[in-house]
C-alpha cells in the first residue's frame, strides 16, 4: 500500500510540480483570486510577485511556475488539487517545504490581494463576488477558519439602521 507521502508527491507530480517547486504552491491561493474576475490586474501581479521574491525566497525554477500561472489561469479542477496538495504539504511532517501555520497567513495575503486596486492598495469595497466566492474557497481548501472578510464586516455595517432617538 502506498504511503500518504507517495500519494502526495504522485498528486503533485500531476499537477507539474517538483520537489524543487512544491513552493510554488504558496502562491497558488493568490494567483487564484487574482485569476477570479476572469484576468490578472497588473498591481496584483507585482503584488504577487513582490511577495514571491520578498517573503517566500523562490528558486528561479519556481518563479517560472508561478509566471505561468500568471499568464494563464490554472483550472479549478488544477487549484484544487493544488490547495489540497499544500495543504498535504503543511500536515506532513517528513515535508518541511511548508509549515501549517503559514496557511491562515496566505489567506491574509489573498484577501489584501483582493482588495487592492490601480488606484489604493487597500480598498475592501473593491471585492468582487468571484473574488469572495474565491476566497471562502481557498480557505475552506486549506481548512482555515477566516471569519468574515472586511468587505462583508464593511457591507453590513453600510446597511445597519442608525439608533433612533426615542
Amino acid at each position: 500500500m502506498p504511503s500518504k507521502t507517495t500519494d502526495l508527491n504522485a498528486t503533485l507530480a500531476g499537477l507539474g510540480l517538483t520537489k524543487t517547486t512544491y513552493r510554488a504552491l504558496m502562491l497558488l491561493p493568490l494567483v487564484y483570486v487574482a485569476w477570479a474576475d476572469g484576468h490578472v490586474q497588473n498591481v496584483e501581479r507585482d503584488l504577487i510577485l513582490r511577495f514571491a521574491k520578498r517573503s517566500l525566497h523562490l528558486t528561479a525554477e519556481t518563479m517560472k511556475v508561478i509566471e505561468g500561472w500568471l499568464e494563464t489561469a490554472p483550472s479549478t479542477e488544477y487549484v484544487q488539487k493544488g490547495l489540497a496538495g499544500l495543504l498535504g504539504i503543511a500536515l506532513d511532517e517528513t515535508m518541511l517545504e511548508v509549515d501549517v501555520s503559514e496557511l491562515p497567513d496566505l489567506v491574509v495575503h489573498a484577501e489584501a490581494l483582493a482588495a487592492a486596486t490601480a488606484e489604493t492598495l487597500h480598498d475592501p469595497s473593491s471585492v468582487t463576488p468571484e473574488e469572495e466566492a474565491a476566497l471562502a474557497e481557498i480557505a475552506r481548501l486549506l481548512q482555515v477558519d477566516t471569519g468574515s472578510s472586511w468587505k462583508n464586516v464593511l457591507d453590513a455595517v453600510r446597511t445597519m439602521r442608525p439608533p433612533s432617538d426615542t
